[in-house]
């Protein structure tokens, strides 16, 4: 099932999101529709509370380099430790359709969660994919990546987020 995403002003996705019970009966049948509503978004991550549901939970599957494809289940995620050593990127993300900014995230991270077959993990990653689950994770904290922006980069974007939250903006795919 496609559900709409859900976008900036809506109050979910102000919420830190609450721990998924890995005994859920539901829990496969939301993995499944949030990769169908992240394929049909084309992005390379969806975190739960995007599609208004409040679980500490996101997908991601992204081709970060040539022939290599990122793609998992990440289940109450915990980023436990962050790498003093940053770098800045551009950034999109679905909730925030038609907006970009260049935010600065640590460069590497480690993180523990479970998959979608209730599997413990424990690994570091770097680069691109600590990028990806470190955007991902903010929006299971009630964070966006326009908070870790500068103030004045920020301010230009203040008639667009405007309209996001206004609802004024048509992206393809369904929005709330």
């Amino acid at each position: 099932m496609i559900y709409p995403i859900f976008t900036y002003g809506e109050n979910i996705l102000r919420e830190k999101a609450k721990d998924v019970d890995l005994h859920d009966e539901g829990l496969s049948s939301l993995i499944a529709d949030m990769f169908e509503t992240m394929d049909n978004a084309r992005g390379a991550g969806l975190a739960a509370p995007q599609i208004g549901v409040s679980k500490r939970i996101f997908i991601v599957e992204e081709e970060i380099r040539p022939g290599e494809l990122f793609k998992g289940v990440f289940i109450n995620p915990k980023i436990s430790f962050s790498s003093s050593h940053t770098n800045s990127l551009t950034e999109g993300c679905l909730s925030f359709p038609g907006i970009s900014a260049s935010v600065v995230r640590p460069y590497s991270i480690h993180l523990e969660w479970y998959d979608e077959n209730k599997k413990f993990h424990s690994e570091n990653f770097g680069d691109i994919e600590a990028r990806i689950i470190q955007h991902e994770y903010d929006h299971l904290e009630g964070m966006f990546f326009i908070d870790r922006i500068d103030a004045i980069d920020r301010l230009k974007l203040f008639m667009s987020l405007e309209n996001i939250r206004n609802k004024k903006v048509k992206p393809f795919y369904a929005i709330v």
